[in-house]
């Protein structure tokens, strides 16, 4: 007598080469794609790109001023890529960048008053596809997951333990 299996669990265990459905590598991928597939649609509807935008925003909207290396480091983006993030949000009137007063080489990034406006109604955006994509979790699970997510992702924790 078998066990019950999903169309997607089905799915899963036909890809060839080892691949194991219960792989972390795999499932967070696919989670992450997912995720980022919903924010990516929500950031497009606002008249963002796409979720790096909106990472960046809200690591400028924390009321921490932090240089363009720093804020790299933040969001998970690399340097080149941040460039072009910080680029497309200044043209779009959503940050500044300013010359730090104890190195004019440095350049800090600042959000204005319509990135702040921006930023609120992505949140919303969000939100919604978070919703969407936690669909059938329970508040406690949600929580659940955030935490362990947070601790899997908390880096200097990581490296402290290195």
């Amino acid at each position: 007598m078998g066990t019950h299996r999903s169309a997607d669990e089905n799915a899963v265990s036909s890809c060839v080469g080892g691949f194991r459905p219960d792989d972390l590598a795999f499932l967070l991928h696919a989670a992450t794609d997912r995720m980022v597939t919903e924010v990516d649609r929500a950031a497009v509807e606002i008249g963002l790109k796409d979720s790096r935008d909106w990472f960046v925003l809200a690591a400028l909207d924390s009321g921490q001023k932090h240089t363009q290396l720093e804020l790299s480091q933040m969001v998970c983006v690399d340097k080149t890529t941040l460039i072009g993030v910080l680029d497309r949000l200044e043209k779009l009137g959503l940050m500044v960048r300013t010359a730090d007063p104890k190195d004019r080489r440095v350049r800090i990034p600042q959000i204005t008053a319509k990135g702040r406006k921006v930023h609120a109604k992505f949140a919303e955006a969000r939100d919604a596809a978070e919703a969407r994509v936690l669909d059938g979790m329970s508040c406690e699970q949600r929580t659940q997951l955030l935490d362990l997510l947070a601790r899997v992702a908390d880096r200097e924790a990581a490296a402290s333990s290195s």
